[in-house]
């Protein structure tokens, strides 16, 4: 039986929109894959979360769900959990690889214990309390000011680059862009600024795509950037030999060392030197006509539709 004809005997549910701050893309990326789907001929339900309470009251009538949902209640474990507990398959990451890659801060944790390459930074939690802490990770001296001059802050459990501020000396407050990041959560990341080239790689089951060079129209890769058709430029990263595997290598220990699998992002910024450093990883990127996931898997030369058909057939597995 074809892929297909195997998906097409699936009462299939697609999950998008959701109550988190990237409420809209995740509309955006559920039309997209709902398209999709009705262009291959699968029958689904397509339903819009916009609450907890509604996701909590899914029937379990469903064989496989396609979460579309981004950022809070679909990249934090949440909707894993629930579809977990009604033994519905579901594509991308389990609830526990989810929720840890989100948490930007745990999963820096972890690639430091593990020596892969990521930025200095300071977990800081509780901002704005009287019991707020701070912890630096450093590879040099335990000291907030080697974090350098520049720092990037931003919510620990946030996406699309929601509430990030790269603060430079003379220019806008550390203070500031923590309240600024706390709108979002009370775990907030300092991370020191790396220049350089932004780069991210995308996964698919076990294939490791070529790697995009983002090229933003502003200081840096934010939300206007990646979705309001800024000028940004994706390009075809030029790495070949062995600075291309050693992207991808470090792409795929970044993203299987939290537990991830099927498919997903990892971000990367390159700096002056030619060393790569760890960003982020997305256990459920944007699936909209300007998303970095569908842009490299066209690379190598899958379409937008063939995509969606490998990502729902990764998790019949």
């Amino acid at each position: 039986m074809d892929l297909v004809s195997l998906l097409q005997e699936q009462n299939v549910l697609l999950l998008s929109g959701g109550w988190s701050a990237e409420r809209d893309i995740s509309i955006k990326s559920g039309l997209a894959v709902s398209e999709a789907l009705e262009r291959k001929g699968i029958i689904h339900t397509h339903l819009d979360l916009v609450s907890e309470e509604k996701a909590q009251l899914l029937s379990d009538d469903y064989d496989i769900a396609f979460i579309a949902l981004h950022g809070r209640g679909g990249e934090d474990g949440f909707i894993q959990e629930i579809l977990e507990s009604k033994n519905i398959k579901y594509t991308g990451s389990d609830s526990c690889s989810c929720k840890t890659s989100l948490n930007k801060i745990e999963a820096k944790k972890i690639w430091r214990d593990l020596l892969l390459p990521t930025p200095d930074f300071v977990e800081i939690i509780d901002v704005g309390k009287s019991n707020m802490k701070l912890t630096p990770h450093l590879s040099g001296e335990v000291d907030i000011t080697a974090l350098d001059k520049t720092y990037v802050v931003k919510p620990a459990n946030e996406g699309s680059s929601f509430g990030i501020t790269i603060v430079r000396p003379g220019k806008g407050s550390l203070e500031s862009a923590m309240l600024k990041a706390s709108n979002y959560d009370s775990s907030i990341l300092v991370e020191a600024y790396v220049e350089g080239r932004e780069l991210t790689v995308s996964i698919l089951g076990d294939e490791v795509f070529h790697p995009i060079h983002i090229k933003p129209s502003g200081d840096f890769y934010d939300f206007e950037s990646k979705y309001a058709g800024t000028g940004t430029q994706y390009l075809k990263a030029d790495i070949d030999g062995t600075k291309l595997e050693e992207i991808k290598d470090y792409a795929w220990h970044a993203f299987t060392s939290l537990g991830c699998n099927n498919w997903g992002r990892v971000d990367f910024i390159e700096d002056k030197d030619g060393n790569f450093q760890i960003i982020e990883v997305n256990t459920v990127p944007g699936l909209t006509e300007t998303s970095l996931f569908p842009k490299a898997a066209s690379y190598a030369g899958l379409t937008f539709d063939e995509v969606v058909m490998k990502v729902l057939h990764l998790s019949c597995k």
